[in-house]
C-alpha cells in the first residue's frame, strides 16, 4: 500500500471541502438513500474524504530488523463529490465526480476518477404520509486512469449501471425532517466488464453483478443528525479470478452530521467491517507484502454539505426571510387541513355506507318476515 504525505491528505482534504457531501447524492445519510427527492430548483454539492492508515511495523526477532528500517504509515484514500439539482417535486439528478483514487498502481492514483450519474424518482407517499417510495437508475462513467484497485469496492474501468428502490418510513409525517426515520435500499448493479483489459493483458471473460444494500437509522435533532447504517453488497455474478475486491462486503457506519446553519453541515463518520478478513484473488501481487484483505477494516469520512439553491438566509433581505417563512408555514398549515378534510370526507363516506348497509338489513329482515307469512 502506497505512503502518502500528511500534507498531500490536508491538501486533499481541503480541496473536498471546497465543494462539500458524500457521493451518494440527493436525501440521504451517508450511504443510504431517502426515499425522498429534492424539491424543484434546489442545489446542493456535497463532498466526501475517506481514508485508511495502516502502520507497517517490523514483525519477527528484533535482533533480525535491518539497520535502515523505518516504520511508516501507508494510506488508502479516496475523494469525492456529488452535485444535485432538484429537476421537478419528484425528480433529482446527481453527477458525482470522483475527485481522487489511490490505485497502488503504476500511477499510483487516479486524478481525476470515475464520474458516477444517477436519477432519482421518489417523494411518492402513502399511508399517511408515514411512508415513501423511491426507484433510482445510475451509470458510472470510467473516466481515471486506472481500475480494478485493492482495498475498496470493485471498479471495472468498464459504463457500468445499475437500478435500485428505496423505501422510508417518517414517524412523524408532518415534519419528516424532524421525527426518526429508517430507510431500506436494495438494488442491482452491473459492472459490465466482458471483454475489457483488468490486469496486464488479462480480460474479462463476463459481466459481474452484485445485489446491493443498505438500511440506515436517522434520529435528528436541531443541531445533529446521529446515523447509523448497514450497507454491502453480495455478487451475484462472481467477476473473474485476477479482480480484486472480489468478496461479498457488509460494513456497519455510526456517523453525525453537525447543522450549524440551514445551508451548511458537517458530516462525520466511520465504516467498520463486518464481514470476513478475505482475499480470493488469484495471480495478483500482495501490497506492501501487508498480507491485508481485499476490503478495509474501516474507514474515516469526513465531508461538507452546502445549499446553493434557492437562495439562502444569508443572501436575502430580512424582509424577503421572513416572507419565506410565512409561505412555507400557510403551506404546511394547509397541507393539515387538506390531510383532515380528506379524512373527514372517508369518515362521511364510512357512515353513508354504514347507513346503507343498515337500511339493506332492515329491507332484508321485513323481505324474511314477508316469505315467513306467505309460507304459513
Amino acid at each position: 500500500m502506497k505512503k502518502v504525505s500528511p500534507v498531500l491528505l490536508i491538501l486533499l482534504f481541503l480541496m473536498s471541502n471546497l465543494f462539500a457531501q458524500a457521493p451518494v447524492g440527493s436525501k440521504s445519510l451517508m450511504h443510504t438513500h431517502t426515499a425522498r427527492t429534492f424539491d424543484a430548483g434546489r442545489f446542493e454539492i456535497h463532498s466526501d474524504l475517506n481514508f485508511f492508515s495502516k502502520l507497517a511495523e517490523f514483525l519477527g526477532d528484533a535482533s533480525a530488523k535491518p539497520e535502515d528500517f523505518q516504520e511508516k504509515n501507508y494510506w488508502l484514500i479516496n475523494s469525492g463529490l456529488a452535485l444535485t439539482y432538484g429537476v421537478s417535486d419528484n425528480f433529482d439528478l446527481t453527477i458525482a465526480p470522483g475527485l481522487y483514487q489511490d490505485t497502488h498502481s503504476a500511477n499510483e492514483f487516479n486524478l481525476p476518477d470515475d464520474i458516477k450519474v444517477s436519477l432519482k424518482a421518489g417523494s411518492f407517499d402513502f399511508a399517511n404520509r408515514h411512508m415513501y417510495g423511491a426507484f433510482i437508475a445510475a451509470t458510472k462513467f470510467p473516466v481515471g486512469e486506472d481500475h480494478n484497485y485493492p482495498f475498496t469496492y470493485y471498479s471495472s474501468g468498464a459504463v457500468e449501471f445499475g437500478f435500485s428502490g428505496a423505501l422510508s418510513y417518517y414517524m412523524d409525517p408532518y415534519i419528516p425532517d424532524r421525527s426518526f426515520s429508517t430507510h431500506l435500499n436494495v438494488g442491482w448493479w452491473n459492472h459490465n466488464e466482458a471483454g475489457e483489459d483488468l490486469y496486464k493483458g488479462l480480460t474479462a471473460s463476463t459481466n459481474s453483478s452484485e445485489l446491493i444494500y443498505a438500511l440506515g437509522f436517522l434520529y435528528p435533532t436541531d443541531m445533529f443528525d446521529f446515523q447509523l447504517e448497514l450497507s454491502g453488497a453480495t455478487f451475484l455474478e462472481k467477476p473473474d479470478k485476477f479482480v480484486f475486491s472480489r468478496e461479498d462486503y457488509m460494513y456497519v457506519t455510526p456517523s453525525i452530521k453537525y447543522k450549524p446553519f440551514s445551508w451548511f453541515a458537517f458530516n462525520l463518520g466511520v465504516d467498520v467491517r463486518l464481514s470476513a478478513d478475505e482475499d480470493k484473488s488469484v495471480g495478483l501481487p500482495t501490497f506492501e507484502n501487508l498480507n491485508l484483505p481485499n476490503y478495509t477494516a474501516w474507514k474515516a469520512h469526513l465531508g461538507f454539505e452546502i445549499t446553493l439553491l434557492p437562495l439562502t438566509a444569508a443572501t436575502q433581505s430580512a424582509a424577503q426571510v421572513d416572507k419565506n417563512q410565512f409561505n412555507k408555514r400557510v403551506e404546511f398549515f394547509q397541507k393539515i387541513i387538506e390531510d383532515r378534510e380528506k379524512s373527514e370526507n372517508i369518515k362521511e363516506e364510512l357512515d353513508k355506507l354504514k347507513e346503507e348497509r343498515e337500511s339493506a338489513e332492515k329491507e332484508l329482515e321485513e323481505l324474511k318476515q314477508i316469505l315467513e307469512e306467505e309460507g304459513n
